[in-house]
């Protein structure tokens, strides 16, 4: 992995897109960049990592701490960067060892366990639901309720269009349209 710094004068526009941050358990890296732009003249690629904001570790930054650490640089923007392979001309397949799935970084055990319990989120034949419906289903308590069929639903509203029409339904909404009118002062 080769890390290097680079320094772009400014003013901004950078030429350049963010993604990532420690509140989304991503690493800062270069999404995106302007053709011709300031960071891609000065050699900047897609997928490069961010090491450092003007000297300051950004691992430890949040996606919007790192945009308000790069607009407060002002002339000049100094980052450090990383990049796993060196950028090729056209775009080439990942090889992994082993042809072993590349996984997301997780900091802490408690989220790995909550990714791979819910990472299969893909119903079941026969169950209708998937095991992260399941999970959030018990942990709100509502595993036991059930979804209103069909007939239900026409039923209430066949209800509902019958007490639009009823007497006391019309008593109540004159009323309303009376009451309203005299309290706004506009005649009925």
């Amino acid at each position: 992995m080769d890390s290097f710094k680079v320094v772009l004068e400014g003013p901004a526009p950078w030429g350049f897109r963010l993604q990532g941050g420690k509140d989304f358990n991503v690493p800062l890296s270069i999404s995106r960049l302007t053709p011709g732009g300031k960071a891609a003249q000065a050699g900047v690629a897609v997928g490069d990592w961010v090491l450092s904001i003007d000297g300051e570790n950004a691992g430890s930054l949040t996606h919007i701490e790192a945009q308000n650490k790069i607009r407060a640089c002002g002339e000049r923007l100094s980052l450090g960067l990383s990049r796993a392979q060196p950028v090729q001309s056209k775009p080439q397949k990942v090889q992994t060892p082993d042809k072993q799935p590349l996984r997301p970084l997780v900091p802490d055990a408690s989220k790995q366990r909550l990714m791979e319990n819910t990472e299969d989120w893909r119903p079941r034949p026969g169950t209708g639901q998937s095991r992260s419906f399941r999970i959030l289903a018990h942990l709100t308590g509502t595993e036991f309720m059930q979804d209103p069929d069909e007939e239900n639903l026409k039923k209430s509203r066949e209800k509902y269009v019958l007490e639009l029409q009823s007497p006391r339904y019309t008593r109540l909404r004159d009323w309303h349209h009376q009451r309203s009118a005299h309290v706004l002062n506009v005649q009925s």
